[in-house]
């Protein structure tokens, strides 16, 4: 006579009374997460005896979705944020959270399933967290099942706004150079999700000096006119600034950065004569080789960059006097070439010209 006692239970007996068997079916237990994200399964498999001691193995399938919840949560907490569920109609089985952050940051009704967020998250600290949930016998404690590990996702929101990665940058191009001449570039960061409606993705803008100078979408400063003049203006302070979510109305901006730019020399200046004329004395005894005076003129140009020439150019006494550059004082001296006469040339009058053939237009 085979007789069900209750769900899980069969009483197997003879009409005499002599013997009876209880015969415990183990039912296995199935946990699932309800949210609308895709499915995940995996599959273990189990060892149960059988009635003369033989150990056979049955499956045991778990399923498991993964939860989701958007970070900085303004909701009061606690807020449930995804649903556990077992197959088993057990009343005494119960949900139990373990792992670390179980029961702290996130806690599970354990006769519902329900779970619950009990502070507060921020993805960019950290963007998952991975819980252990086992069921349980609440009058024994004893687990009905191994327990199975599911996942929550701590989903980005706008929030931090790009940092630039220098307090100051640093930049240098030559003076008069063309218009797209790159300059120097900046770099800022985002910790937002970068695959996310464009949290990450950054833009930037001059502020101040966008007459002279122009920034691309990677950062790159380049010279938006032809005619910057180290001699007008040796150096440029920029701000720039740098904004994530473009075309967004969310995007957040950064703090303000400096840009130094400085023109570099080069050689573009001509040398001019101290004074329109120069006098010199020298007896008539000098001997050849010695210095008679020197001849001063400016240059705008810096120094490395000075390579004034002298040329007599009007008077017929080159084999007389000889005009020497003199290096780094741009000066040109005039050295005597052969012995004077007073009685016979008492005055020389004759023109210089200055240049420099290296000046680059």
């Amino acid at each position: 006579l085979l007789q069900p006692l209750h769900r899980g239970c069969l009483n197997l007996g003879n009409n005499m009374g002599n013997w009876n068997i209880l015969l415990l079916l183990s039912l296995p237990f199935c946990f699932s997460v309800l949210t609308s994200s895709e499915s995940h399964e995996t599959k273990e498999s189990l060892l149960e005896k059988s009635v003369d001691n033989a150990p056979k193995r049955i499956k045991r399938e778990w399923k498991w979705n993964q939860m989701s919840v958007s970070e900085e949560r303004t909701d009061e907490v606690p807020y449930a944020i995804g649903k556990l569920r077992a197959s088993t109609e057990d009343v005494n089985a119960e949900y139990v959270l373990e792992e670390e952050f179980a029961n702290t940051l996130f806690t599970v009704n354990s006769v519902t399933g329900d779970v619950f967020v009990n502070g507060r998250l921020d993805r960019e600290t950290k963007s998952q967290y991975n819980l252990t949930v086992v069921l349980r016998d609440k009058r024994t404690g004893k687990k009905l099942g191994e327990p199975s590990t599911f996942i929550i996702s701590v989903l980005d929101i706008n929030d931090n706004a790009p940092q630039f990665v220098h307090k100051v940058f640093n930049g240098s191009v030559p003076e008069m150079s063309a218009v797209g001449t790159s300059v120097t570039q900046v770099e800022a960061f985002d910790a937002d999700d970068p695959t996310l409606s464009g949290n990450a993705k950054i833009e930037y803008e001059i502020t101040k000096g966008y007459e002279y100078f122009s920034i691309d979408k990677n950062g790159v400063i380049s010279t938006r006119v032809p005619n910057l003049d180290r001699e007008n203006q040796s150096s440029y302070e920029l701000t720039v600034v740098a904004k994530d979510s473009p075309g967004h109305p969310w995007g957040l901006h950064s703090n303000a950065t400096s840009v130094i730019i400085t023109l570099i020399d080069i050689n573009d200046n001509f040398p001019i004569f101290t004074k329109p004329h120069f006098t010199f004395e020298v007896a008539e005894n000098a001997h050849v080789k010695y210095e008679i005076g020197r001849l001063k003129v400016e240059d705008a140009d810096e120094p490395q960059n000075r390579k004034t020439t002298y040329t007599i150019v009007k008077g017929d006494f080159r084999d007389t006097f000889a005009v020497l550059p003199k290096e780094f004082t741009n000066e040109g001296i005039i050295q005597l070439q052969k012995p004077l006469d007073f009685e016979k040339t008492p005055k020389y009058i004759f023109t210089i010209e200055a240049k420099d053939p290296t000046i680059s237009l």
